[in-house]
């Protein structure tokens, strides 16, 4: 058996077996233990940090960064990459529903600090979920658009940093159980491959044709209106 083909039966193992508990039960034991450690952190000791993360968390301000990074690629003549990453936003869709199904309460009630909104369910966090998906997709295009140096390892340090820290972030500020956010990690995770998977199977598709040219009976027959769409995005 693989390396690929392990790592991917022990994601899906660990998003079966946190998706029942999250259904099971409220929190994990060493959920209040991690919380409370995490909340035992002077705020006013990190400065504008918080301010900075907080404001991440809203939805206008992700919406905005990821519309942002899109049309900066679009802009360099990256188009399918540029709205690959725009799928980022039907997990982030399809969530919503997912934590409304699962219905783990927030630990709001729980003897906890509690500074952010309490807004819906909690399992698995949606903020983190979106993030560890962004980034780590633009990890990846980073491999083939940026070339080696300084700027790719300045990007993949500040993106690989932010994930891990906008979790905590989400357990400090007492909306999320550590467990909601290590559920969002391995959705993400899972979200990601498949991503990937498919942006592969696009870009060695899509090359096999001259880059203004696509016949449209090479499509399947729910596609071939779109075969002009194709003939942009390259």
């Amino acid at each position: 058996m693989t390396i690929r083909r392990c790592a991917s039966l022990l994601l899906l193992a660990a998003l079966a077996y946190l998706t029942y508990s999250a259904l099971t039960i409220d929190r994990f034991g060493w959920d209040l233990t991690v919380t409370q450690w995490v909340q035992q952190v002077d705020a006013d000791k990190l400065g504008l940090l918080p301010n900075f993360l907080y404001c991440t968390c809203l939805n206008l301000v992700a919406g905005a960064l990821g519309i942002a990074v899109a049309g900066w690629l679009w802009l360099k003549g990256w188009r399918a990459e540029a709205l690959f990453l725009l799928l980022v936003s039907i997990p982030d869709f399809f969530n919503i529903y997912l934590r409304a199904f699962i219905a783990r309460p927030r630990p709001a009630s729980a003897p906890l600090d509690f500074f952010g909104g309490s807004l819906g369910y909690s399992f698995p966090s949606g903020t983190a979920l979106h993030y560890i998906l962004f980034c780590g997709f633009i990890i990846y295009l980073s491999r083939s658009l940026i070339n080696p140096g300084f700027l790719r390892f300045a990007l993949w340090a500040l993106l690989g940093l932010f994930i891990p820290v906008i979790g905590i972030y989400l357990v400090y500020d007492g909306r999320h159980w550590p467990s909601d956010v290590l559920g969002a990690y391995v959705y993400g995770a899972f979200y990601l491959v498949i991503l990937v998977w498919c942006y592969q199977k696009y870009v060695t598709w899509r090359r096999s044709y001259p880059q203004n040219h696509i016949p449209a009976e090479k499509l399947p027959a729910l596609a071939r209106p779109f075969a002009w769409m194709l003939r942009i995005i390259y």
